[in-house]
């Protein structure tokens, strides 16, 4: 197993956590992001599915 010492002064390790909380807060926006992107294109892909089962039912005759 890897050995790991922890520094006495512990406030070496603030740079660590203010970068792992950038990081995060950074994920969670990315997500949010994709989210809002991905409810966007299926609101447009059913559009579009309803647009040609309308067209498939007036051009059937």
């Amino acid at each position: 197993m890897i050995d790991v010492e922890m520094p006495e002064n512990k406030l070496e390790l603030l740079p660590a956590v203010f970068i792992f909380i950038i990081f995060m807060i950074l994920a969670w926006m990315t997500v949010k992001f994709l989210k809002k992107i991905h409810e966007r294109e299926l609101k447009k892909a059913e559009e579009a599915e309803a647009k040609m089962k309308e067209y498939s039912l007036h051009n059937k005759h």
